[in-house]
């Protein structure tokens, strides 16, 4: 989830905290009390016809559907909106196959995204099933159709990536948590993964992510990351982050490019992000990198304390 900022403050739309003591319902009596800074939980549910790993999204109040096999789709749909109703979450969302999306949008789901080449080459299906009013209704929503039209009609040849005297461009190290933390906690008021904690930036290091940093005299001054899906070859640029005083000079498209050749050195065949609605900045950068727009999540998640649409960018890497 795409988190570059220009300087956009969105009006909260309600009071939402995960520090302290937070109840997550896993089904008929099984609930589980966690204490302390909580985000949400993996959870895997199976019945008769399917199994489905999810993720409990208490901060943003939301299910996703991370992988799921079912010869009974309906079952499974079943499944999670019992999930959604017992822990009062009003959105769900999921990557569907090409032969299953249709049997959400049958159950009132809607199509917001295709992300192409997702699963193995094939598209995924992005659906989802509002279950507010409050979280169905974007008033963003006309201002950010207005964008992408400008965004996609402006001149679209990439600009090319150029050396920046002063500044290194490379893959982050173990050594560099800290000072990503000290980035990302600089520009972030509030982000809707534990991006800012330690122990979560070291955890997904070792196997699920990717970053790429821009330093200046040593001080990191620009970040982004390649969130890998290992099963289908695919990968979410994210986590892009620019220091004020680095900004304006091409950092982010240089930092993109080399988690784009490191995702070709490992054969995925599919990059994509989901950059904040109203974001010209970041919405231009994937456009002149070659993405294309495939759709718009609304009130996607939690930043600066509110829900945001976020612009669905997919590219074909091989």
């Amino acid at each position: 989830m795409q988190g570059y900022v220009d300087d956009i403050r969105p009006v909260p739309t309600k009071e939402r905290s995960s520090i302290g003591i937070v109840e997550i319902t896993l089904g008929a009596g099984q609930t589980v009390r966690a204490v302390g800074a909580v985000y949400g939980l993996e959870h895997r549910i199976s019945g008769e016809g399917f199994e489905a790993l999810l993720f409990l999204d208490h901060y943003n109040q939301r299910i996703r559907v991370l992988e799921y096999e079912a010869t009974d789709v309906d079952a499974m749909i079943l499944a999670v909106r019992e999930l959604a109703e017992l822990n009062g979450f009003d959105k769900i969302i999921c990557m569907a196959s090409h032969d299953d999306w249709f049997t959400f949008l049958r159950a009132g789901y809607v199509l917001e995204a295709v992300i192409r080449h997702f699963h193995n080459g094939a598209d995924a299906y992005v659906v989802s099933k509002f279950r507010s009013q409050e979280r169905l209704t974007s008033g963003s929503l006309m201002e950010e159709i207005l964008l992408i039209e400008r965004i996609v009609h402006e001149p679209s040849d990439a600009e090319p990536v150029k050396d920046v005297d002063g500044f290194e461009i490379r893959l982050a190290r173990r050594d560099d948590i800290p000072d990503l933390i000290a980035l990302y906690t600089s520009i972030f008021e509030s982000y809707p993964s534990p991006l800012i904690h330690e122990s979560y930036l070291s955890t997904v290091f070792e196997t699920d992510t990717l970053f790429a940093v821009c330093t200046l005299d040593g001080e990191i001054v620009a970040a982004a990351s390649a969130e890998l899906h290992h099963r289908d070859r695919a990968a979410e640029l994210t986590d892009c982050a620019t220091k004020k005083t680095a900004r304006g000079r091409g950092l982010m498209t240089r930092l993109l490019t080399l988690l784009e050749g490191e995702l070709l050195s490992r054969s995925y065949g599919c990059s994509y992000t989901m950059a904040r609605g109203r974001s010209y900045g970041m919405n231009r950068v994937f456009c002149r990198m070659g993405y294309e727009f495939m759709g718009r999540l609304v009130n996607n998640c939690d930043i600066y304390g509110a829900y945001e649409d976020m612009n669905i960018w997919v590219k074909k890497l091989a």
